[in-house]
């Protein structure tokens, strides 16, 4: 890499991936690349593929010095060899773009991270990335179920803190829509979100925890609501209530 080559692939930071050329507009930064892989046997027979032709995909990457990154990967499409195959034609794929993805794998687990993490407006992060809203929102549920759904996220909970918020504020179409919060205030961390404020929404996600685990919780702190009150009985009533 001391005479430079490589230099751009090291920039770029995808394996498997070359660039082809780099354009800078007022807006992004535009990065043609294509794949290393000259050599592609056909998964259905095994026979040498043949390169048939390309398919340009736009993808939006990680913001590239302060501005949005575009890249243009010009897709090979392969053909088997042998004309008795199935396969036919197909196009390539790489673990670093998801089919039919408008972020790269790595900008959607970065937007996930801003937004869930460090709790960055998904406005902001959707600027950033130079995408809209919805494509920042479709990124954060991708990536970030899996790691809510993650049994090892949430341990053990000694003091369980309950409270609502108000999740949407009243339209001509709906009224305030409240969602309760349950929060590790030992760690403080956030453990869920429920729909809702009343005693069966709050009753209803403590049946559908594990037994032991809710034994384990020997404070609950909520506000004053009633339905709270009523909400975790009588799942939680063998732990001391702070008001």
């Amino acid at each position: 890499m001391d005479d430079a080559t490589g230099l751009a692939e090291a920039l770029l930071g995808l394996d498997g991936f070359r660039v082809l050329g780099v354009e800078e507009t007022s807006s992004e930064v535009i990065v043609t690349v294509e794949t290393t892989a000259d050599v592609v046997g056909c998964a259905s027979c095994g026979v040498r593929a043949m390169a048939k032709d390309r398919l340009r995909v736009d993808i939006r990457d990680l913001p590239c010095f302060g501005r949005p990154a575009r890249l243009v990967w010009l897709k090979r499409r392969w053909r088997c060899a042998d004309p008795d195959c199935a396969a036919k034609t197909w196009t390539e794929g790489s673990e670093h773009v998801p089919p039919r993805a408008v972020l790269t794998h790595r900008a959607g687990a970065e937007a996930t991270r801003l937004v869930g993490e460090l709790a960055l407006p998904v406005a902001v992060v959707a600027r950033e990335l130079g995408v809209c809203w919805w494509t920042v929102m479709d990124a954060v549920t991708f990536h970030g179920t899996p790691l809510l759904e993650d049994p090892k996220r949430v341990k053990k909970v000694r003091a369980l803190g309950i409270d609502e918020t108000s999740f949407l504020s009243a339209t001509r179409e709906h009224r305030t829509i409240y969602v309760t919060g349950l929060v590790d205030l030992d760690a403080k961390r956030i453990i869920d979100l429920v729909e809702g404020n009343a005693a069966p929404d709050l009753r209803s996600w403590c049946a559908g925890q594990d037994k032991a685990w809710l034994r384990a919780v020997r404070v609950v702190a909520t506000d004053l609501a009633e339905s709270y009150r009523s909400g975790t009985s009588p799942h939680l009533d063998h732990a001391t209530r702070v008001r």
